[in-house]
């Protein structure tokens, strides 16, 4: 006799960053909600994340997504003492502002331009350039390299452990009463107005489908659509030993560890689903960090890896219904950390079956030819 499904109101596809923020926005909802998440030895998305919380000088091209990304900046602290109470264990989290440094006046130059720009997007920014002077102010144990001109700065901007952030969620959803199963889902199929998702451990039925897998949307999604338009970003980093912390404001590419590592990447490779760590490349990385930081070439590198990011492909977040499918939600985004509290505040209602928030609304895959 076949087992029977375990009928729920939601089920989220998912447990990564995205698929537990999404869970715990359900909490007070008073739905009956499962986290299905594949078992793996490590977390995928997060082993390549640094964990900034990341708005400065992005998507001058896509406003909405820019403000979308301060929206949830500001929602953060809030959110993250929340966590620490309903899980019990801490998140280190800093939210002081990040840089970006710059090597040479073109460089400085360009940045600035695109600062205004975006500040006249979006009618405010709470950042600027500032100079070579103002920037050892803010980092004065740290040596900068001789071509270090200035950098770009947001007040905005932070840094989280991604995985004290990811764990908390996870230890904080029996606690509001959301179900998390460890469970590899083997096929999603439309049934009865609803959706049944096989999983290993046997079938679940649900009224709500949420699909926030990452790049397993892709495969998850095509009873609705054949070919979901994102793909895998790689990213490759390196790891230099703990040394005391000089770094209280992180740098893009550059950032030390609340364990006092530092992580060193910021490349974007489109290679499809290749891990391989390539030492040519990722070496450039570890250039461009010396002539930022020069005393970084007496430590020791103790490690380098690579994972596989979630991008869209154009580069912005996409929250929509399915084609057809009224009742299922997919949800992708390479921002998890930075967009994880727009996420666990402001899309309950959409996943509920309302309307995406006003500034997220043309995040949907209409924008791709699709009619959902």
């Amino acid at each position: 006799m076949p087992e029977k499904p375990i009928e729920q109101d939601v089920i989220i596809a998912g447990g990564g960053i995205s698929g537990v923020a999404l869970a715990y926005g359900l909490a007070n909802r008073k739905y009956r909600v499962t986290v299905v998440d594949a078992p793996t030895k490590t977390n995928k998305a997060s082993r390549t994340n640094v964990g900034l919380v990341w708005c400065q000088s992005k998507f001058l091209h896509m406003p909405s997504y820019a403000e979308w990304g301060f929206v949830s900046a500001r929602l953060f602290p809030e959110l993250t003492r929340e966590l620490e109470e309903v899980s019990g264990i801490e998140i280190p989290a800093r939210y002081t502002g990040c840089l970006i440094p710059c090597l040479s006046e073109e460089d400085f130059h360009e940045r600035g331009d695109y600062i205004e720009k975006l500040r006249e997007a979006l009618g405010e920014y709470r950042g600027e350039m500032i100079d070579r002077s103002q920037l050892e102010k803010k980092l004065p144990d740290i040596s900068f390299g001789h071509e270090v001109v200035g950098a770009a700065w947001c007040e905005e901007d932070g840094v989280v452990d991604p995985l004290a952030l990811l764990r908390a969620y996870r230890l904080a959803l029996p606690k509001v009463g959301i179900n998390f199963q460890r469970a590899v889902i083997n096929d999603v199929r439309p049934i009865n107005g609803g959706y049944r998702v096989f999983t290993a451990n046997g079938p679940l039925d649900c009224e709500r489908l949420v699909l926030a897998a990452g790049l397993a949307n892709r495969r998850q999604a095509k009873f609705a659509i054949p070919d979901l338009p994102v793909r895998a970003d790689k990213g490759q980093v390196l790891l230099v030993e703990r040394i005391p912390q000089v770094m209280p404001i992180p740098m893009l590419g550059m950032t030390q560890t609340f364990a006092g590592t530092v992580i060193i990447g910021f490349r974007h490779e489109f290679v499809g689903h290749d891990t391989h760590v390539v030492p040519s490349e990722v070496a450039t990385e570890g250039q461009w960090a010396i002539r930022v930081w020069p005393d970084l070439s007496k430590r020791r590198l103790i490690r380098t890896w690579s994972g596989l990011r979630i991008m869209p492909e154009d580069k912005q977040a996409i929250y929509s219904r399915l084609p057809g499918h009224p009742n299922a939600a997919v949800i992708n985004t390479h921002s998890a950390v930075t967009m994880a509290a727009s996420h666990t505040r402001l899309l309950s209602d959409f996943l509920g079956g309302g309307e995406l928030p006003e500034i997220a609304q043309s995040m949907t895959l209409k924008r791709f030819g699709y009619t959902c």
